[in-house]
């Protein structure tokens, strides 16, 4: 199995990795050096610090540098890719599709009365506000 190292870089400072691991290719190496840099940043989180601009440089068995993993691209959310949800939805039937766009109507249309009842009671309560201080301008005046 491949041997690989894992160089810690934090504020200019790199922790050389001198022992390195095994892992069976470069993509597992990849993927845990992503979970280590998940776990220091909510260390580092957790201490108030900013991870951002740590990273892991993983160099093969040579100390060749194969790959940068730097913490911001693994704490940045990636935005779902078009061609995922078309294959999502593609995964449904025709019937399945409907009846989900049924589901969101229905829910649409009670989240619209539940707002609108609010608003009726909101414009109850600041007639009832507007009248209490006609009044009480009456009284002060």
């Amino acid at each position: 199995m491949p041997l690989f190292f894992f160089d810690f870089t934090s504020g200019g400072t790199t922790e050389a990795d001198d022992v390195g691991t095994e892992f069976p290719s470069l993509e597992e190496a990849y993927l845990d050096a992503c979970r280590s840099a998940l776990e220091i940043s909510f260390e580092k989180l957790r201490a108030r610090c900013d991870p951002n601009l740590d990273s892991v440089e993983i160099l093969d068995a040579e100390r060749h540098s194969l790959m940068q993993v730097p913490f911001s691209d693994v704490l940045r959310p990636k935005p779902p890719r078009l061609s995922a949800a078309r294959n999502q939805s593609h995964g449904q039937s025709g019937n399945q599709l409907i009846e989900s766009c049924n589901q969101q109507l229905t829910r649409g249309k009670r989240l619209k009365a539940e707002i609108q009842e609010e608003l009726r009671k909101m414009r109850t309560t600041s007639g009832a506000i507007h009248v209490q201080l006609e009044r009480l301008k009456r009284r002060a005046g």
